[in-house]
């Protein structure tokens, strides 16, 4: 579960992936099985988050528009159980530059935390087997471009909010790994006309793989001015804790 907050009334948009062929049909009783390859990604990858994991998040927003140039970098740390949203703690982010005060980042901290509470903000992705039920899929296909071994499984939603996407993800048959994910959200950012979003996943601890890198392309207009932006995410210093007490003190410490 990861996640990404583009800020600033920013004019964004993404390259459209010309690769997409899964039929996007409303979820429910008639649609497709599931292909026995996903779920098991599904079962790898809950089994690789189980228990109290924290991380570090280093994320970087670039956006052009016109004479505009505008960017946001920011640290900070999240603790999880069991894959799902704990706390968000902000280190630091700067705004064009400039440091956000501490009342800024705290005001940060607070509607970030409120967002992922309720289940707003990240990309709810299609291996995850809570909301796997949210997609359709096709087979796997075999990917000529990619390592041995690795598959390709295209997948789509009809839910329409930026929380879901059509793309496609590669696996690793062996292990049932998903290496990679590029999508399409199904609702972009405000003022985007396209977009496309990247995830890639790693070895964060020697048992546990989770996406350690997402890259976001957008393009997009806002009245007479065309624009692109980026964004950045990577994700490392992994640490596994006994309690979420134990958990959120270190995120708290900023020693994660």
């Amino acid at each position: 579960m990861s996640g990404i907050r583009i800020t600033g009334g920013a004019m964004l948009c993404i390259v459209l992936l010309a690769s997409m062929t899964v039929n996007v049909r409303a979820t429910g009783s008639h649609a497709a099985p599931v292909p026995s390859l996903v779920l098991r990604a599904s079962a790898v990858y809950a089994t690789d988050v189980r228990g109290i994991i924290g991380m570090q998040r280093h994320f970087s927003t670039v956006l052009h528009a016109g004479p505009v140039h505008h960017t946001e970098e920011s640290d900070s740390g999240q603790l999880m159980s069991d894959g799902s949203f704990v706390n968000i703690s902000y280190y630091r982010i700067a705004d064009d530059g400039k440091a956000f005060s501490a009342q800024q980042i705290a005001q940060r901290d607070a509607q970030t935390n409120q967002d992922w509470t309720i289940g707003k903000i990240f990309f709810k992705e299609p291996y995850d087997r809570r909301y796997t039920g949210d997609y359709v899929f096709d087979q796997p296909q075999a990917c000529v471009a990619c390592p041995a071994g690795t598959v390709a499984v295209s997948f789509g939603s009809g839910i329409k909010d930026t929380q879901h996407g059509s793309g496609t993800m590669w696996i690793v048959a062996a292990t049932g790994r998903v290496d990679r994910l590029t999508y399409i959200p199904n609702v972009l950012p405000s003022h985007a006309t396209f977009g496309t979003v990247t995830e890639t996943g790693g070895r964060a601890m020697p048992n546990v793989w989770y996406v350690t890198r997402i890259d976001g392309t957008y393009q997009g207009k806002a009245f007479v001015l065309k624009g692109t932006g980026t964004f950045t995410g990577v994700f490392d210093h992994f640490r596994q804790f006994s309690t979420v007490t134990q958990g959120r003190a270190a995120l708290n410490a900023g020693t994660i």
